[in-house]
């Protein structure tokens, strides 16, 4: 049986059914005692791991650490590494973060494999090595990391453990090239570059946001091959930088920017959803129309391309895919250690399209 189903049986909800059979604080004694009972008489004591079994108190001690294919603790659990928590906390603080969506797919995928998801912040205990900081989460069989600006720290304390670690959205970090579940920024790029030389744009400008983490260092080179393939110029004046320490949503930079430009290009493509909500936001402001004087294009088909008049045209992605693939591929590392491979490595691509609205103008009809 699995604990989703355990937990619908029970009447209670697959969270607090996981705090139980992985023997983690954060319910009653009393409901603790009851629920361990009724699993008991239902047959299902194999599903409580041994620290259960053996009466002690939770978070007293840590669960063994088990592997798939073995016996011991039935509560298996997904670790989601954070490794600054200032990238985590704005993250947080967006409320069209692609962060949230990933992790909801995560969890997903997590419990259909009879899996627990827990947090850990690895920058709050720098003084106790990674492994240990798992092994006091409890039975870890894999990890994801929220990738950040990566330190060589950092990348160290990860190689170091012994459970396979997917990351999310990462293509390469000076030299290693960890597993990932990645978004097809090349087939994202090519598509809207394509689709803007298509309505007759060919002076084209890229608007980001500074922040030199791997995804937009990626995007922005797909961006600039995606020119070269079709055959448009790459002009340094057609770039907009806002600076990675900008606000969430303060666009008054990003309209300063625009105003000091001698000549707008008639298109601009943005690293993402947030900067296409600045630019619009930035253009009005400084008197022009979108898509009337300039067209703007997102990236991630975001809520917030629709919260905005006219609403964005963006390259769809699906972050619950992403967050339910990193389970996967979790799985697939430790068959591929079964069958005899030491250091396995995966990386998935999801695909991205484009989703057609109301911000790009159509030069060829005039």
């Amino acid at each position: 049986m699995k604990a989703k189903d355990l937990a619908k049986k029970l009447g209670v909800s697959p969270a607090t059914i996981s705090l139980v059979l992985n023997n983690k604080p954060g319910i009653s004694d009393s409901l603790r005692k009851s629920l361990v009972e009724k699993i008991q008489e239902l047959g299902h004591e194999e599903m409580l791991c041994q620290s259960c079994r053996e009466g002690e108190v939770p978070g007293s001690k840590p669960a063994p650490v088990q592997r798939p294919a073995g016996a011991g603790c039935a509560c298996k659990v997904i670790a989601y590494l954070i490794f600054e928590d200032r990238e985590y906390v704005e993250d947080i603080k967006d409320p069209y973060n692609f962060f949230s969506g990933v992790l909801e797919g995560i969890e997903a995928e997590a419990w259909e494999n009879d899996c627990c998801l827990v947090m850990v912040h690895m920058n709050r205990h720098k003084n106790i090595r990674l492994s240990e900081q798992l092994r006091r989460t409890g039975n870890v069989i894999g990890a994801i990391a929220h990738s950040a600006n990566l330190t060589d720290e950092t990348i160290r304390r990860i190689q170091e453990i012994d459970v396979p670690c997917v990351f999310t959205d990462t293509f390469g970090i000076r030299g290693w090239e960890p597993p990932s579940v990645c978004i097809s920024n090349r087939q994202g790029m090519e598509g809207v570059v394509r689709y803007l030389a298509a309505k007759g744009h060919t002076n084209i400008g890229y608007f980001y946001s500074g922040w030199e983490h791997p995804v937009q260092v990626d995007r922005r080179r797909c961006y600039q091959q995606a020119l070269r393939d079709l055959g448009l110029a790459d002009r340094p004046e057609n770039y907009f930088c806002t600076g990675p320490d900008a606000e969430i949503f303060d666009y008054q930079k990003t309209a300063e920017l625009f105003r000091q430009a001698e000549v707008l290009p008639t298109a601009i493509v943005c690293e993402n959803d947030r900067q296409a909500w600045r630019a619009v936001k930035a253009l009005k402001q400084i008197g022009k129309k979108v898509p009337e004087d300039v067209s703007i294009t997102g990236f991630d088909d975001q809520p917030i391309c629709t919260l905005v008049d006219p609403p964005i045209t963006s390259v769809h992605n699906s972050p619950q895919l992403m967050g339910r693939q990193c389970v996967t591929m979790i799985q697939n590392l430790w068959r591929l250690r079964e069958l005899g491979e030491p250091d396995p490595w995966l990386r998935y691509e999801l695909p991205a399209r484009l989703v057609e609205r109301g911000s790009v103008r159509d030069l060829n009809e005039e």
